[in-house]
């Protein structure tokens, strides 16, 4: 026998009254008694009952009228009402019901029934009370997972949230397939000004496709304002995952890296659609498919972080999506496909592609959520003249002395190969106080100097092939190439910071074991830095040192350079 019920029974004869209450003693249940209808209303409130036999002709207020009282109050569970009355017609039994009863005896009382409909409710009441505690145990559940919810939506959101995403070239949109989105938008200037861009698609959706795509925003967003290039953090990203995911979990994304100044967009496609270069006539110069399997899918040692770059030489769009995009379909045949988000993009005109694509999104939704995470994201490419160097003139900062500080580090030919130079060095000058405020900068000069140092001094590469048609592409990859071979050469890197006629300066000296180059011609064709040609793309790296530096000296062959850095 399951838990005893508390029964109510309601009968102004007490000998009826005693003939239920020995049936439900018999069975183990707890009687309690009214002999009218108002007496009901308070034992019902007052005791709580599980099942209630109802008189309908009792003196004060009857049995109908007291049950429709009884069914008005509020309640925490359903109390069953059995009608237990000598008036037997159809048209009573109907009314009990209908009044609010939940079944019907006759008297005399068959005590065999009686019994049979005390089991039965029993069975009923023992379900309704473990319906009764899964729906609370739910309902904490529910209240559980809402305020973890609530909270992993704002952690999610701080983390994800970048002022590059406001970036002026950048426009986008997530449309989330359930309250959290798989997709991940991250977009920052990298200390050269180089918009980098990542949209990253998890596996699966929700929470759990949140949670796989959140590692990469710290990985990204550390990395580029470190001056890592895009390979390296390609590199980082798919080790992360790798290394912190199940075998399940992986995240398809696209890196771009837009280069304003060098008409230069350099793309790493894992596992996404392909990412398109839209001119201003809606054509398609570029297409950039996936060559690479998601991150988090390959072993570092197999994964390859080769990218794409373009060099454009016409304004347009940079545009890319995840497959939730053109993945979309109303179940009628009506499909949102490749096909139409490029006709789309061509009657669209440019500075409104991101308006007239979510108009097509939204017509094919029709208010209702997507099957995928929704991602769409455009980067205006203006094609700019030439005519002054990417930065503005540095301020001094520096006020006081400075302690003086020293180091030297030599790079051999397989460090080279396989080691960022640059944001290994700035990651060490970024520990001495002065120089923290002058990152940026220093990452520029740096930068130059080393790359002159590298291409031209070791790797024997000719920058005026940047000017030709086609040659930066040919320049980039003939780069790649030499260094994957250099088996031989060093490049010395020597900081110094000091006061010089009660001025902190910084003195940057590199020299490199090559044979060197004609920087006294480089230095005849580009003038004083105000007068770079607006169509050159060599030569200005050392325009760039010398606007940024108080002094530049080449000497030997070319292959060693020292330049003064004002703090």
């Amino acid at each position: 026998m399951g838990k005893p019920l508390k029964i109510l029974v309601v009968d102004d004869t007490p000998s009826n009254a005693k003939q239920l209450e020995v049936v439900a003693r018999k069975l183990g249940h707890e009687t309690i008694f009214a002999e009218d209808g108002l007496v009901a209303i308070e034992r019902y409130q007052s005791e709580h009952p599980d099942l209630i036999f109802m008189d309908i002709m009792m003196p004060r207020m009857d049995g109908i009228n007291a049950v429709e009282h009884i069914r008005a109050l509020p309640a925490e569970k359903w109390v069953p009402i059995i009608f237990f009355s000598a008036l037997e017609s159809v048209q009573d039994i109907i009314q009990g019901l209908e009044k609010g009863g939940d079944d019907y005896l006759t008297k005399p009382a068959n005590l065999a029934l009686v019994r049979a409909k005390i089991n039965g409710y029993a069975r009923v009441l023992e379900m309704q009370d473990a319906v009764r505690q899964q729906t609370i145990e739910l309902l904490d559940w529910r209240n559980e997972a809402e305020e973890q919810a609530r909270l992993g939506y704002h952690v999610i959101n701080r983390l994800a949230d970048a002022d590059g995403l406001k970036d002026p070239l950048l426009q986008w949109f997530n449309i989330a397939a359930t309250t959290f989105s798989g997709d991940l938008m991250c977009a920052t200037r990298g200390p050269d000004g180089v918009l980098y861009l990542m949209l990253a698609d998890a596996a699966g959706h929700g929470l759990a496709a949140a949670l796989s795509a959140l590692p990469l925003t710290q990985v990204f967003y550390g990395m580029v304002v470190k001056g890592f290039p895009l390979t390296s953090i390609a590199q980082e990203l798919n080790r992360k995952l790798k290394a912190i995911m199940p075998a399940d979990r992986f995240v398809a994304a696209i890196l771009a890296a837009v280069d304003i100044d060098h008409h230069t967009l350099e793309i790493w496609n894992g596992g996404l659609p392909d990412a398109l270069f839209v001119d201003a006539e809606g054509a398609i110069q570029k297409r950039w498919c996936s060559k690479h399997p998601p991150l988090g899918v390959l072993p570092p040692g197999m994964f390859s972080a080769l990218t794409e770059t373009y060099h454009f030489h016409q304004a347009g769009e940079l545009v890319v999506y995840s497959d939730g995009l053109v993945e979309i379909d109303t179940g009628h045949g009506n499909r949102l496909d490749m096909a139409m988000l490029e006709a789309v993009l061509r009657q669209t005109p440019r500075g409104r592609s991101l308006e007239g694509v979510r108009d097509h999104v939204d017509a094919y939704l029709r208010g209702q959520p997507g099957h995928d995470d929704i991602s769409f994201a455009v980067v205006a490419v203006p094609l700019e003249e030439r005519k002054s160097l990417p930065v503005a003139t540095r301020q001094s900062v520096q006020q006081g002395p400075v302690s003086e500080w020293r180091l030297e580090l030599a790079w051999s030919a397989q460090e080279l190969r396989e080691i960022d130079i640059v944001p290994a060095v700035l990651g060490l000058t970024n520990q001495i106080r002065a120089l923290k405020a002058h990152q940026g900068v220093l990452f520029l000069v740096l930068s130059e100097l080393f790359n002159n140092a590298l291409d031209h001094g070791l790797l024997g590469l000719d920058s005026s092939k940047k000017d030709t048609e086609g040659g930066f592409e040919s320049y980039l990859a003939q780069r790649a190439e030499r260094l994957a071979n250099l088996k031989h050469g060093q490049i010395d890197i020597i900081l110094h910071l000091h006061m010089e006629d009660e001025i902190a300066v910084l003195d940057i000296t590199l020299a490199d074991s090559g044979q060197g180059f004609d920087f006294n011609r480089y230095l005849a064709d580009i003038g004083a830095p105000e007068n770079v040609d607006k169509g050159q793309y060599h030569g200005r790296g050392i325009a760039l040192v010398r606007q940024l530096s108080m002094d530049v000296a080449y000497s030997g062959a070319g292959n060693r350079v020292w330049a003064r850095y004002k703090l």
